[in-house]
């Protein structure tokens, strides 16, 4: 009974998400394609719930209508990671080819929606009662939406992985990552049990509900993540990947001028300095540092002078040099910077770790 209303108070939790993020003045047009995500979600959620408490029978002509809208997951899925990860992203008439599978499934299901009521109740009750065998067709059907979700399930968490490597602090980015990877634990363990289940090795009771249960979760998740966090689609438009090999290399070069050439001991030096040292615009640079290691040039420039500082500290037990000259030697102009910035890099006083290292035998 718990259980059931839960799942019930996720999917109209679902609907209801869905209609604010449909009708919201000027919203991210990510949230326009999550809003068809969780009403389908919603919708599915609902028509499992009523075959699995038996209300079916009051509603009989609810019985399908998710089906073929499932069929809409995979591209929504595949174009919230685009419009996420591309701010220049635009629909093209070349897309549509990505509705194909709904329009089909769609096409194959309308005879069915024509049927009587009570034709579709005793078609539920044989579904329910027969598992699908590795010789019906069915099952292959139902495994063909497994390869079909799957596919860009994948492609999608390939793309946004390879975009939150060079862009770590954008909380949408961020955020869809967590959702993937979540939604595709989900479906591994759907389909695992879905093959395994015709053979009869694994049969485990009250599957059904256990798995409207996590989708409840995940949905529930997402409804903190808005209404109760801060919205993450306030967040400006994302930061373009165009060139990915030219921006890779950038990343190199100012990576190479820090640890190799180590312009950071020059405790005078700034972004102006160092964009005109490395060949590259100081607007691009600081973007690359905030985007790449979610710093600013400052505190970038100082976790490298803390690591300097670490090492001359290592070298100099025996000589017992003064913290003032190390920090000096490692690029800061002054003993407050130096203690504030080593104190946020290693959670230590520059004190209290000297002291450590002359404890270590």
């Amino acid at each position: 009974m718990i259980a059931n209303i839960l799942i019930g108070f996720g999917a109209l939790q679902a609907l209801f998400i869905s209609s604010i993020f449909l009708f919201q003045v000027n919203g991210a047009r990510v949230k326009r394609i999550l809003a068809i995500l969780l009403s389908i979600e919603g919708i599915t959620l609902f028509e499992r719930l009523l075959a699995e408490t038996g209300l079916i029978e009051a509603l009989p002509h609810f019985i399908g209508i998710s089906y073929p809208l499932s069929f809409l997951k995979a591209p929504a899925i595949f174009f919230a990671g685009m419009l996420i990860t591309n701010g220049d992203f635009k629909f093209k008439r070349t897309h549509l080819f990505h509705l194909l599978p709904f329009v089909l499934m769609l096409g194959l299901n309308i005879p069915m929606y024509f049927q009587s009521g009570t034709y579709k109740l005793q078609m539920v009750k044989e579904f329910i009662a027969s598992v699908p065998g590795y010789d019906d067709f069915n099952f292959y059907l139902f495994l063909l939406f497994y390869g079909h979700i799957g596919s860009y399930v994948v492609v999608s968490l390939l793309r946004i992985n390879n975009y939150t490597r060079h862009v770590k602090n954008n909380k949408p980015a961020n955020w869809y990552k967590k959702v993937l990877w979540l939604y595709s634990l989900f479906l591994s363990i759907s389909l695992v049990y879905f093959v395994l289940l015709p053979s009869g090795q694994l049969e485990i009771p009250m599957f059904n509900i256990v798995t409207m249960l996590i989708m409840s979760f995940v949905i529930q998740s997402m409804a903190y993540s808005f209404f109760l966090g801060a919205d993450i689609f306030t967040q400006s438009t994302p930061p373009m990947l165009a060139n990915l090999n030219q921006r890779l290399e950038d990343e190199k070069l100012i990576i190479n001028k820090l640890e190799t050439d180590k312009d950071f001991l020059n405790s005078n030096l700034t972004l102006d300095d160092f964009s005109i040292a490395i060949g590259l615009p100081k607007k691009y640079v600081s973007e690359l540092i905030n985007q790449k290691f979610n710093s600013s040039f400052k505190d970038f420039i100082n976790s490298y002078r803390v690591k300097e500082a670490k090492t001359l500290m290592q070298q100099s037990i025996k000589n017992k040099t003064h913290l003032i000259d190390i920090a000096l030697e490692s690029g800061f102009n002054n003993k407050v910077s130096f203690y504030r910035s080593f104190k946020k890099h290693t959670n230590k006083s520059p004190s209290d770790f000297y002291a450590d290292l002359r404890k270590e035998p």
